[in-house]
Formats: C-alpha cells, structure tokens, sequence
C-alpha cells in the first residue's frame, strides 16, 4: 500500500477510534483525511500541518489506543522525511509527555520513535526542551 494510503487509513481508524469521547479529534482526523487527498504528493506533507497535528492531537488526548495511533502516525511521517524541522520541539514536547505513561505499548512506541528521529534528518541535538 502506498505511503499516502497508509496515512489514510490510520487517520479513519483515528477518527473511529476518537468518535465518541473525543469529538475534535474526530472530526480533526475527517478533516486531515480531506487535506491528504488534496495533496499530489506526500513530499507536500512537510508543508500541511493539519497532518501532522491531528497525530500530535491524538497523543495529547494520552489514551493508550490514540496515544499507539498517534505516535506510530509519526514514526511513519518522520521516516518518510515529511516532517518540517520547525515541528521537531513539539514531537520532542509530546515523546516527553508520553515517558510517563504506564502502558508498556505506549512505551515502546514513544522509544521508538526517539530512534527514529535520531535516525533521520530532523537532528534533534540541537533543540532544546524546556520545562
């Protein structure tokens, strides 16, 4: 399955996943589901936020299921080099939010997604966190 069919498909599961309890995660997803068709390209990813803040979105609501959708939608954007540097603090701000979390899913995806960044261009060396 293609890159851009993949991240559609994750934004209907986080939009299923979000329809009842959380509503503006819902309908954030349904909207990012409209941009991604828009696009002709995932290259112009890296200059929509709207994808990538609906997965940010999802973490911030720190369920375990959003929180896996979430952070393994970023792990595919970041991999994929369509995320802005700019976006780097606050993915760094959300995997920080995240260590704290009991679930050993929650945990594992958050790690994995450190290493993945560190594998990729984004060069998080040089941000800083404050708190």
């Amino acid at each position: 399955m293609a890159f851009m069919a993949v991240l559609e498909s994750d934004l209907r599961a986080l939009s299923a996943e979000a329809r009842r309890r959380y509503p503006a995660v819902k309908d954030g997803a349904e909207h990012a589901i409209l941009k991604l068709r828009s696009l002709s390209s995932s290259s112009e990813i890296v200059h929509n936020e709207d994808i990538l803040r609906i997965f940010l979105m999802a973490c911030e609501v720190r369920t375990v299921k959003l929180s896996v959708i979430g952070l393994s939608c970023l792990q595919k954007l970041i991999s994929h080099d369509v995320v802005a540097p700019s976006a780097l603090k606050e993915i760094l701000s959300t995997l920080k939010d995240h260590a704290d979390m009991a679930d050993e899913s929650v945990q594992l995806k958050t790690l994995q997604t450190i290493l993945i960044i560190f594998q990729s261009r984004l060069h998080p060396e040089t941000e800083v966190i404050s708190d």
